[in-house]
């Protein structure tokens, strides 16, 4: 079947919100699906982005939903690299911001998710959402 919309399930991570500090996006569990891709949407930002002013977005992955590791591994991800502490994505000037960013999870766990690290004093903030697109599900139509 050809029919891409009943094929995918669409995870909310982050609710869109201007960001000022860190954020850690929801878990996303991939029990009954192959695949999950994570986009990260930002806006403008409020404030001047540098190397002493930015957000970093890093992916995590956890065994049981609670304990969670940075993803280091380029084999365990699509559309990397990832650094040594899980980061894949730094906004750290304006052509950085009003962008999306996506990585796909190709680990062995079973739950993944994103978070925000930002460096400096963001004042005005930035809009941030995420969410995630699960997809290549083991049993067909997804509801």
């Amino acid at each position: 079947m050809r029919d891409f919309h009943r094929n995918i399930k669409t995870v909310q991570a982050l609710d869109p919100a201007v960001t000022t500090a860190a954020r850690t996006g929801a878990p996303i569990d991939r029990q009954g699906f192959e695949a999950v891709e994570h986009i990260v949407l930002f806006g403008a930002s409020g404030d001047t982005l540098s190397g002493s002013l930015k957000t970093d977005v890093k992916l995590e992955h956890s065994e049981d939903g609670a304990t969670w590791a940075p993803v280091t591994d380029a084999k365990a991800v699509s559309g990397g690299p990832v650094s040594a502490a899980g980061v894949f994505a730094t906004v750290d000037a304006a052509g950085k911001a009003s962008t999306a960013y996506r990585i796909g999870y190709l680990g062995n766990a079973r739950y993944s998710r994103v978070s925000l690290a930002l460096t400096g004093t963001h004042t005005n903030g930035t809009p941030v959402a995420a969410m995630a697109v699960l997809s290549k599900a083991n049993v067909k139509p997804v509801v």
